[in-house]
């Protein structure tokens, strides 16, 4: 297998650990937390024709819709997260959800140009093998004066810095003392697995989001900011402590001049 099928086969056998957690955040107060960031950032037209990019079980896809979204597209390299994203919208979202999930590869995007006002991504960069491609196709995709939100983090930084180690190390014992669930060993998880692939993922030796504002920065009619510290916004107090050593950033690129 290259590396883009490991990375598919990986996702393919973790969706159902993984929907878990996005379910607790759905059942959870960080539904109405990223609603309240999602109005502050959004634009208000809400017939806007949205991309869910990396939507994994299908968390964004529904808290947009339940906002009043109506032309929603999810994309997923893992079909099995397309299957269990299907059922969280069943579950969680409108009864007759108008939600489009489709398998592609986030970085070989299958859409014209400028098909989408809106895109939105959350923790899928840095698992990308070529995040420069990436980028580039979904600035192809966007519409003059369209907007691009990408939530991510620096995950498994950790692995390549002895301070943050000895800092994901002491939050996720505190985890454990504390009788709280530790998302690095849900089901499906298979540490070496995903230590390997992230030794073999560019962004695992980059600082970020310093690395996405200079792509961005160098793009022509792109303008790019960030909001660090995100989830201190909406976190829980249990993603606090899972994820505390890997902050999670906002980056808003628009296209064109807003």
């Amino acid at each position: 297998m290259n590396l883009l099928e490991e990375i598919q086969y990986y996702w393919n056998h973790r969706y159902t650990g993984y929907s878990k957690v996005n379910q607790k955040e759905l059942e959870g107060i960080q539904r109405e937390r990223w609603k309240k960031q999602f109005k502050r950032l959004l634009p208000e037209n809400q017939n806007l024709k949205v991309l869910d990019i990396g939507t994994g079980p299908g968390f964004f896809s529904i808290i947009l819709e339940e906002l009043g979204y109506s032309n929603i597209t999810g994309v997923d390299y893992s079909y099995k997260m397309l299957e269990v994203a299907k059922e969280n919208i069943q579950k969680y979202g409108k009864e007759h959800s108008s939600i489009q999930l489709i398998q592609m590869d986030a970085q070989n995007l299958e859409f014209e140009p400028e098909s989408f006002d809106i895109i939105v991504s959350r923790n899928l960069t840095w698992n990308l093998q070529n995040p420069q491609q990436a980028y580039s196709e979904w600035l192809r995709v966007l519409k003059p004066y369209g907007a691009l939100f990408i939530f991510d983090a620096n995950w498994y930084s950790f692995l390549q810095n002895e301070q943050l180690e000895k800092e994901f190390e002491a939050k996720r014992q505190k985890v454990i003392e504390e009788k709280l669930e530790d998302y690095w060993q849900g089901e499906g998880v298979d540490e070496e697995k995903m230590t390997w692939i992230v030794q073999q993922l560019p962004l695992t030796y980059q600082q970020r989001p310093q690395w996405d504002i200079d792509y961005f920065s160098s793009q022509e009619d792109v303008s790019v900011e960030t909001e660090e510290n995100f989830g201190d916004l909406v976190w829980n107090y249990e993603e606090q402590l899972n994820y505390g050593a890997t902050p999670m950033f906002c980056i808003k690129v628009v296209k064109g001049d807003a």
